[in-house]
This record gives structure tokens, C-alpha cells and sequence, in this order.
């Protein structure tokens, strides 16, 4: 069910690396209203290079993480390819670690997150509980009449 997914991600990123690349690695933070792509080129001579993230590539994670939501235990916030001439991309899945995003999201992020993909209480780690309880409060102040 994933596997074309993350054989059309791979092969994308192949295609859109540039010329004498040596490694290639891709990380993904995601919600259901934003996603972050870092990506880091190692060139054959060292060097670091440059890439166009290909459509084929962000449309890959975006379905991704759809289609890797476990019902009670949700989804992935981050993941990451690394790619190596000669060797089978390496794929990783973050289900549980906060992805730290850097500017902070708006608490509400994490809310329309964990209603898109539910988790059960025991899958809800301590860090995005917190943001939760945060984003409600905040809904909660907007909502009410002053």
C-alpha cells in the first residue's frame, strides 16, 4: 500500500539530485497544515549541493502520512529518506517525538492535527498533549464573548 509511495518518493529525489551526488537526506515534519522540507546534499567531492524538491516528492509525503495513519495511534510528524548511490533508500518514521519545529506552530496546528488524526490516549506523548490543552484554551478564549 506504501511501497509505490515511497518507491515514487525515492525515485523523484534520484531523478531531482544533482550531478556527483554521494547522499542525499530529506526530512519531513508534517501536520495537516504544515510541512517542513530540510534537505541536506552531499556532493561525491564533498562539497554540499542544491535541490529542487520535485511536486512528485512533497505530494508523496503529503499521501504518506495519510495513508501510515493507524486509528488509535495516528500518524507520523516527522520522516526522513536518505538516499545512497548503490544502496536501497533508508525510510524513517517520527510517530512519537515532538519534531521540534522551528518557528514554534500555533497551538491550534496541533489540535486540527490530533482531530484529523486521532490517537488514543496512551499514543498522545506528553509534548503534544500539552500543545493540545494550549490550542483548546486558546479556542475556547477566542470563542467566548469578552
Amino acid at each position: 500500500m506504501t511501497d509505490e509511495l515511497t518507491t515514487g518518493i525515492a525515485s523523484a529525489l534520484t531523478e531531482a539530485a544533482p550531478d556527483g551526488w554521494a547522499k542525499v537526506s530529506l526530512t519531513v515534519s508534517a501536520t495537516v497544515l504544515a510541512y517542513d522540507y530540510a534537505t541536506e546534499i552531499r556532493l561525491a567531492d564533498g562539497r554540499s549541493g542544491d535541490i529542487d524538491l520535485p511536486a512528485e516528492v512533497r505530494g508523496g509525503f503529503r499521501e504518506l502520512r495519510t495513508r501510515m495513519y493507524e486509528p488509535g495511534r495516528g500518524t507520523w510528524f516527522s520522516a526522513k529518506i536518505v538516499l545512497t548511490p548503490g544502496v536501497a533508500p533508508e525510510f524513517t518514521f517520527n510517530f512519537d517525538e515532538d519534531p521540534k519545529w522551528w518557528p514554534p506552530l500555533h497551538p491550534t496546528t496541533f489540535t486540527r492535527d490530533l482531530e484529523t488524526f486521532p490517537r488514543d490516549e496512551q499514543h498522545v506523548p506528553a509534548w503534544l498533549r500539552n500543545l493540545v490543552a494550549q490550542g483548546t484554551q486558546l479556542e475556547r478564549e477566542r470563542d467566548t464573548p469578552a
